[in-house]
């Protein structure tokens, strides 16, 4: 049977997933198997907070590695490879393909030198009214204009500019080329026409040569390189595909629902669904629906949404929360102090704790840089007049409450703006495996909430593979095999009416 290896690599960790699509009827089944898991880790160099991507290379030679010992254990013949990672973050490389420096991590404080420079030369409304993108200090477009402010020469020397998972599918094809969806995430396409803008680098004294040649997720990059093919034991027939690269798109074409996409008022609605909105949890959530065409009305622009691309020439209409990066820096916090609490247990005494004690804005933006996270929500705490968290299940609970209030109002917000109400959360990712979060989200939202598949983006990423592999015909069949293969889990909503309360309250303390 043909195998397609995912190359998942998260903000916090990354996974080697071998699918192998058997034919079943009347839809395929597709199965994972789990090859490897990694950190990603960042490095301070120089100050900069930076992506490890010598440890991130080599997990790919050892993915390929294990890739390989796998299909020849289970009679397997491995056809492709794809990457997808986290958006915004970008390599520049010379013309021989070397790199100007490490690729800088989107927590990185120096990039809000970038967003204040994009204010002024461009301006926000101009910038979302030709991009579709939520202005954020973390896009790539501020990125470069804060490293063309301080350190101009490496712009000079680079040629090319290649996105997260690009620089991947370049290690492993020795072929440069941007995926449409991660590189949406940078704020330099035009979402019109999916083009890049390139005027809008000009203000910035961005080089529009670093820009590349845009590809669509599905589409054959080239093949393995032959001394990695040899290097790993493989064949020479192994192919780079480029998935859905930006993980929430590979994610949300894996969402096991109707595949007819979203649209305004008077769309229809599936029968079954009744419509409904995605939620990919994760280190960051991301809420939305998937759309034929952008919003980009100002009421869009000041709630904060944003027109992402995603699979088949869709548009992802979302907005950015937090997710559980607060959990992780908690957890991390608590790590650092001599308390040794792995995720379960965290909920567990977040469960066991006094509901809706202290109020989080999980918007605020000293949350987003890592670090002394029990300390700023001490401070919020203090700052709004609540109770002052002081035992990791209170810390917990705090974080958790919050994303689930977060999500109520961003449900509502995305509902005003379509003009209809959605009536089901797909909630997909590895945040699904949080039962104690996913209750909460239905109570606060009185929403029914499917959860599953937790490796969607996995899922997604192996079956955009297949599509252009020919294996599989297009989004609404890939939708179709993630039905037929995993399982899901409903919650209902128990007791919405303490939520309502909370969230009035929520509101007095969120941005």
């Amino acid at each position: 049977l043909p195998a397609h290896l995912a190359i998942d690599l998260g903000a916090e960790s990354g996974r080697a997933i071998l699918g192998v699509l058997a034919p079943a009827s009347p839809t395929p089944r597709l199965t994972l198997h789990e090859l490897r898991r990694c950190p990603t880790t960042t490095l301070d160099v120089g100050g900069v907070l930076s992506w490890n991507l010598a440890a991130l290379r080599q997990e790919l030679l050892d993915s390929l590695a294990a890739a390989a010992r796998h299909c020849s254990l289970h009679h397997l013949h491995l056809v492709s490879v794809g990457v997808d990672t986290w958006g915004v973050d970008y390599g520049l490389l010379t013309p021989r393909g070397s790199f100007v420096e490490l690729p800088r991590c989107y927590r990185d404080p120096s990039h809000q030198r970038g967003f204040d420079l994009v204010q002024q030369r461009i301006g926000l409304d101009r910038l979302f009214a030709r991009t579709g993108i939520h202005p954020m200090a973390i896009n790539s477009i501020c990125q470069l204009a804060a490293q063309r402010a301080a350190s101009p020469g490496l712009l000079d020397a680079a040629s090319s500019i290649l996105f997260m998972p690009d620089i991947f599918h370049y290690f492993l094809s020795g072929r440069r080329a941007s995926e449409a969806s991660i590189a949406s995430t940078s704020q330099m396409l035009d979402v019109k026409t999916g083009n890049w803008a390139a005027d809008l680098l000009q203000p910035l004294d961005i080089p529009p040569r670093l820009l590349g040649t845009l590809i669509q997720p599905g589409t054959p990059i080239g093949p393995l390189l032959p001394e990695l093919a040899a290097g790993a034991g493989l064949d020479t027939d192994v192919y780079v595909i480029a998935p859905g690269s930006h993980d929430t798109a590979s994610a949300v074409a894996a969402v096991p629902a109707d595949a007819e996409p979203a649209t305004g008022a008077g769309a229809r609605d599936g029968a079954r669904e009744g419509g409904w909105c995605y939620l990919s949890s994760g280190t960051w959530s991301l809420l939305g629906v998937e759309l034929p065409a952008p919003i980009l009305s100002d009421a869009a622009h000041h709630a904060g949404f944003t027109n992402e691309r995603g699979v088949g020439g869709t548009i992802r209409f979302l907005k950015n929360i937090a997710g559980l990066w607060l959990l992780q820096q908690v957890r991390a916090d608590l790590h650092a102090a001599g308390q040794t609490i792995d995720y379960p247990q965290l909920t567990e005494l977040a469960l066991a704790s006094q509901p809706f004690r202290t109020r989080l804005d999980i918007n605020d933006p000293a949350l987003v840089a890592p670090g002394r996270m029990l300390e700023k929500l001490r401070t919020q705490a203090a700052r709004h007049g609540d109770p002052i968290p002081d035992t990791p299940g209170d810390f917990a609970r705090a974080c958790l409450e919050g994303l689930a209030l977060e999500y109520r109002r961003t449900l509502h917000q995305l509902e005003e703006l379509l003009g209809r109400p959605l009536r089901t959360i797909h909630l997909v990712g590895g945040g699904g495996r949080n039962t104690f979060l996913n209750q909460m989200t239905a109570d606060a939202t009185n929403r029914r909430v499917v959860v599953g598949p937790h490796e969607a983006t996995a899922a997604g990423n192996i079956l955009v593979q297949a599509m252009g592999h020919r294996a599989v015909a297009d989004r609404a069949a890939i939708r179709r095999i993630v039905a037929a293969s995993f399982d899901t889990v409903e919650y209902a909503p128990h007791d919405p009416a303490p939520w309502d309360a909370a969230s009035r309250r929520h509101q007095e303390v969120s941005r």
